[in-house]
């Protein structure tokens, strides 16, 4: 089933608001490490705080965000934590040390929105095209991805890493004018007051395998993409050349990644597809180690990662939107995106510390948090309609 025309204006209007903001964060995460641990009194643990709080902060955040959203209005919400996350910036652009670093970093991650972003989503489409609408959601964020991949290390080694957070706050800004002309009107449905009726959402087993679920992939992405970096430049990659790295590994993501999930949503094998994504997850960790004796398996591994990765982040917040009804959307949601983003903290907070005891350290945590987790079980599809 396609999308309709009305759902296509409201798909592309939340992927971009999406895109641009999270591009910006994207700028500075390939060479986040490799810069952060040059700031006065830093070394790699702290740089692993400074790239980690500010996931923290936003896991802190979603539930607050979401319930609001359910009860304010989506727009509303999205411009405050878009202008949240600007200010931000624009102070990380002043910090002047790794502790300057670490506040800003806070600050910017109280722009809590992406449960907001993720609710609005499900809010516009129907329930047979919500993995697919996710997907394309996840091919904007992707594309944007590559493109700040690419930019990022090139911007940084022209402009200066700490001028990159300016171009964050510009980004920011962009993002605030597109949610002010172009986010679509959502209908706002009767709130459900009876805690009993809110708690039934969070209780049920195959959210919670939603929840975990998504704290493990952001931990694990975390752990990746600050090590990744680290292990080209410790082979003698220059900081201006990561692009390269980073432009090859992504092309099978960016080449297969929507058709594959549209083709296993339209053929009813979207369990399939995850499993087949988890495996992929697993043999990037697995393989990893390789690249000490054949610096190309560092290629496979980072391909395979973030196919795998890309898939996942796509079907799991769609699965989410299907089980619960939009007048809880905001607040589920929210409890969803804590788990992520509190995941993606202690990834990106531990893996400067295991990295310092052992560059393989990481590796290992990471691979054995995959296979604990799929032997605990990866979340169903839904069977049938359970949501508007």
């Amino acid at each position: 089933m396609k999308l309709n025309p009305t759902e296509v204006k409201a798909v592309a209007a939340v992927a971009i608001i999406m895109a641009i903001r999270l591009m910006g964060i994207f700028l500075i995460l390939p060479v986040f490490s490799v810069y952060a641990e040059r700031y006065p009194g830093a070394d790699l643990a702290l740089a692993g705080i400074a790239f980690g709080v500010y996931a923290l902060v936003q896991s802190i955040l979603q539930v607050p965000f979401g319930w609001l959203s359910d009860r304010i209005g989506r727009k509303t919400v999205l411009i405050i934590g878009l202008a949240l996350f600007t200010i931000g910036s624009i102070i990380c652009g002043f910090a002047d040390n790794i502790g300057e670093l670490i506040f800003a970093r806070i600050i910017q991650g109280a722009g809590a929105v992406s449960s907001v972003a993720i609710a609005s989503l499900g809010d516009v489409t129907r329930h047979e095209v919500r993995a697919q609408s996710f997907t394309i959601v996840g091919v904007t964020i992707g594309a944007g991805f590559l493109i700040a991949i690419i930019i990022g290390p090139l911007l940084a080694a022209e402009i200066g890493f700490s001028a990159l957070f300016y171009v964050l706050a510009a980004l920011g800004i962009l993002a605030i004018v597109v949610t002010m002309f172009f986010f679509p009107k959502i209908e706002k449905k009767e709130l459900i007051h009876e805690e009993s009726q809110i708690l039934s959402y969070l209780k049920d087993p195959e959210i919670k395998k939603l929840f975990l679920s998504a704290a493990v992939l952001s931990l694990t992405v975390n752990m990746f993409v600050f090590i990744y970096p680290l292990s080209w430049t410790s082979l003698g990659v220059s900081e201006n050349d990561l692009w390269k790295v980073y432009l090859i590994a992504l092309i099978p993501t960016a080449l297969f990644a929507y058709p594959y999930v549209r083709y296993a949503e339209k053929r009813g094998i979207l369990k399939i597809a995850m499993t087949s994504a988890w495996a992929l997850l697993a043999i990037s960790f697995l393989i990893y180690p390789a690249s000490s004796l054949l610096p190309l398996v560092l290629y496979f591994a980072a391909m395979a990662y973030f196919m795998g990765h890309t898939v996942l982040q796509s079907v799991f917040p769609a699965f989410l939107t299907q089980r619960v009804g939009q007048e809880k959307r905001g607040i589920t949601t929210g409890v969803y995106n804590l788990f992520s983003f509190f995941g993606a903290a202690i990834g990106g907070m531990s893996a400067g510390y295991l990295y310092q005891v052992s560059p393989h350290l990481p590796l290992l945590v990471a691979l054995l948090l995959i296979i604990a987790w799929g032997l605990a079980g990866l979340p169903n599809p839904p069977k049938k309609h359970t949501s508007k």
